[in-house]
């Protein structure tokens, strides 16, 4: 888990067709895949390295861009999450992302992966709903909004929202929610946090609650996952 904090991540098992990248904090590139090229319409990897996305897109998607790299620098983990952009043709397309912040050589380094959601019937309107949903959901897991609100946002039936959540994401609406506590609940431990306020910040009443939860995703409970990670 230290040694990837994606681990949580349903992209972490088909890395080898995701865009990857990581940026410094100045938000240039130090590490890119082909596919990242391929995005930007650059010829390699290399060509890449040391660039910015303001060298490649507009303002209107660099800065939604940049509020994902200060969230991540802020010591958020994102994990499935839906974005709908384009690319350097102006093809645009669903992909469902995951970002973390790593440390290399003492520096902290936003690490991104990106895998483009598969074309198929109805896919704007299935991805559309799941966006809103998971939003939501990301929004508020102190508080879990009831199905109702969650298909509300979405625009469509909870029959139809749960569909889309198997179909898509291979989970029910409160296991991705499960997912996404723990995830934070993780971020909170690795930052520091004393246990109870981590069980706090991830959505649970007390700490025991989060000991199972934990242990159940990641195999450890937060004490010996907090032994693992290295000295500050």
């Amino acid at each position: 888990m230290t040694r990837n904090p994606l681990a949580l991540s349903a992209n972490l098992g088909r890395l080898g067709h995701c865009i990857q990248f990581l940026k410094d904090a100045d938000r240039r590139y130090v590490g890119a895949n082909p596919l990242l090229a391929g995005f930007f319409g650059a010829s390699s990897a290399s060509d890449v390295i040391g660039r910015r996305t303001t060298d490649f897109f507009d303002t209107g998607i660099v800065e939604r861009y940049d509020e994902l790299d200060s969230a991540v620098a802020s010591g958020r983990t994102l994990i499935d999450r839906f974005d709908f952009t384009y690319d350097h043709t102006g093809y645009r397309k669903w992909y469902l992302y995951a970002r973390t912040q790593v440390w290399k050589d003492g520096e902290p380094i936003v690490k991104g992966i990106s895998f483009p959601l598969p074309q198929r019937p109805a896919a704007d309107r299935i991805y559309s709903r799941l966006a809103r949903a998971t939003d939501l959901i990301a929004g508020h897991l102190a508080e879990p909004p009831a199905m109702e609100d969650l298909a509300q946002s979405a625009h469509c039936s909870i029959a139809q929202l749960e569909r889309d959540f198997r179909s898509v994401l291979a989970q029910s609406p409160k296991q991705y929610r499960a997912r996404l506590r723990v995830q934070r609940a993780i971020d909170a431990v690795r930052s520091g946090m004393p246990l109870t306020d981590a069980a706090l910040e991830a959505g649970y009443s007390e700490h025991s609650a989060l000991s199972r939860a934990f242990k159940a995703f990641t195999g450890l409970t937060p004490n010996q996952f907090r032994a693992t990670l290295p000295a500050s």
